[in-house]
């Protein structure tokens, strides 16, 4: 592991000053990395890896975790700023790095022990991590989860076995370890425990599922009596539903400042894409997705650092979430209408690209809770209104 550059102790003026000068210092390196990869989700991995093992050797990606989970201290402040930094100088920020974000903390939390092991090969590119939470009869309801893990204290020592089905797992065609929300008591919220499963050991299959954009987007994945260790609970036993909501704060913030910082720099792109006579008829629509990037700015920001201090952000961070996937569709609706019919017609690498980001932007108000989940409960518990049904 070399020895890394990025000061946890730097103030943002500076760590703004001494990130972009490690861009400038490394522009030749890094421009295969302005643009996505095309190809299949492997075809990405293996493309990023390397950006994203640059960015972890010289601290980066590292800020703002522990130096007992891999990182190098200070404030996770800072790592959302490197983001911004990434994607306002044209970069792609790694799309692996999202998973950390979201999972990282939870282990920290609930499993120091799996975190300790885990986080430092994640943050540098060699291992990946998926959820598994979503099942055929209960997506947002997760209080419906069937999936089962008994305890057990047989040959294998003491520990779960898992049966069941996971289904919209991203990117769980390339992972290595998956977080599973699983039955080990009574039905409901209260009966649920968070497990850290190895996805290579035997009785899992995984089962990739071709999205609309092209790329194997999710994955199914079933246990088949799968034995699960006691020491890879994460949180205590029957405590899961408390683990998820915590993961899900970071799912639905955390997130949501990464995709801002990459929206602003595709809709920039669009811009300079775009016919300049295209562009000037559809003003209203282009300044209508400009508005609801800075609304979603202007709430992640705030979110994120009311994460970094520990708070329990609790129903209002459904509204980051409301914001994020109408911030997503409204920019490629927007690409669509400005770039018409390149979307439908055009054969060049930035059409497909559009396609893939407009394809993708359809899921955006699905996962991590349904839109319409996300309103109930902003109207019900943030706002007080009676409830619909």
């Amino acid at each position: 592991m070399t020895t890394p550059i990025a000061d946890p102790a730097a103030d943002l003026p500076a760590l703004r000053v001494a990130i972009r000068a490690w861009l400038r210092d490394n522009a030749t390196a890094l421009q295969p990395f302005r643009h996505e990869v095309l190809g299949s989700m492997h075809d990405m991995q293996v493309h990023t890896r390397v950006f994203q093992r640059m960015l972890f050797d010289a601290g980066w990606t590292r800020l703002g975790w522990p130096a007992e989970f891999g990182g190098v201290g200070g404030s996770a402040v800072l790592r959302a700023e490197v983001m911004e930094e990434l994607a306002a100088a044209g970069y792609c920020i790694p799309e692996l790095l999202a998973t950390i974000e979201i999972i990282g903390p939870m282990l920290i939390k609930y499993a120091p022990h799996l975190a300790a092991r885990h986080i430092p090969a994640a943050i540098a590119g060699d291992e990946v991590w998926c959820q598994g939470f979503s099942e055929p009869e209960a997506g947002s309801d997760l209080g419906g989860l069937r999936c089962k893990a008994v305890p057990t204290d047989g040959p294998h020592g003491a520990g779960f076995v898992v049966s069941g089905q996971k289904m919209w797992s991203s990117y769980g065609s390339l992972a290595q370890h998956v977080c599973v929300l699983a039955r080990t008591g009574e039905a409901g919220y209260r009966g649920l425990s968070m497990l850290w499963v190895d996805l290579e050991q035997p009785g899992i299959t995984v089962v990739p599922t071709m999205c609309e954009n092209g790329r194997e987007e999710v994955a199914e994945l079933f246990f088949d009596d799968v034995f699960v260790p006691r020491d890879r609970l994460v949180g205590p036993e029957g405590a899961g539903w408390e683990v998820v909501m915590y993961l899900l704060q970071f799912e639905r913030g955390a997130f949501a400042w990464k995709r801002q910082a990459e929206l602003h720099t595709q809709l920039q792109d669009l811009l300079h894409e775009a016919d300049p006579v295209a562009a000037a008829a559809h003003a209203t629509t282009v300044g209508e997705a400009y508005l609801a990037l800075f609304a979603l700015r202007s709430q992640a920001g705030p979110t994120f650092a009311m994460l970094e201090s520990g708070a329990a952000l609790g129903p209002g961070i459904s509204v980051d979430k409301l914001l994020l996937g109408a911030t997503e569709q409204s920019l490629t609706d927007t690409a669509r209408t400005v770039l018409w019919p390149a979307l439908e017609l055009d054969d060049t690498d930035s059409a497909a690209r559009w396609r893939r980001r407009w394809s993708y932007a359809r899921i955006t108000t699905i996962y991590g809770g349904a839109a319409e989940v996300q309103r109930d409960l902003v109207a019900e518990r943030l706002l007080g209104l009676p409830r619909g049904r």
